[in-house]
């Protein structure tokens, strides 16, 4: 685990994968601004993705650099309400996760697959569940329970399907053999 958050570090003396960072950084705002709401303070977004993309092929401190640029610039572009650094530290977590799992595994592989499930997994209980639950209550003085009941439910809802999607650019990452060009040399 230290070896990857070390070579993740390392990524950053690559004028290459800052480059990337700063692309998915951007691609993360975009996305940021693509909400699904199901309640006021319950809503489906796609920003796992750059988060992922980043996990896998610049490692851990890369992509908790692309959760944090990507979520400050983003609530600021499109607020939803009072700024909360929280939702800011949960981006920089699902970055981090997603780069202890997926960094220097070979994207597409049956290996990967699994990794993915497992990263998704606990991303979606600790940081999607849990976390978010915390801060929700934290900001509007309301009960933990509830907020922790409706992101259980939509979160085994979203579960296979944000799985699927990350399997899908898992495959179109790998075909394009993208992880290698931004390899710190």
């Amino acid at each position: 685990m230290f070896k990857k958050i070390i070579n993740s570090a390392k990524n950053l003396n690559n004028v290459r994968a800052l480059c990337a960072c700063g692309i998915l950084a951007a691609l993360y705002v975009a996305l940021y601004a693509v909400k699904l709401p199901l309640s006021p303070n319950l809503r489906i977004t796609f920003t796992f993705i750059p988060l992922a993309i980043s996990g896998w092929i610049l490692g851990p401190i890369s992509a908790a650099l692309v959760g944090l640029t990507g979520d400050l610039i983003g609530c600021f572009l499109f607020p939803m309400g009072a700024y909360f650094p929280g939702f800011t530290l949960s981006a920089m977590l699902t970055g981090f996760i997603f780069g202890i799992f997926l960094y220097e595994t070979n994207i597409g592989s049956s290996k990967s697959v699994v990794l993915i499930v497992i990263a998704k997994l606990f991303i979606s209980i600790f940081i999607n569940i849990l976390l978010n639950s915390v801060w929700l209550s934290m900001m509007y003085g309301k009960a933990f329970y509830v907020y922790f009941i409706s992101h259980s439910i939509k979160n085994a809802i979203a579960f296979p399907f944000e799985c699927i999607i990350l399997f899908i650019i898992s495959g179109i990452l790998a075909k394009n053999n993208i992880e290698k060009m931004y390899k710190s040399k």
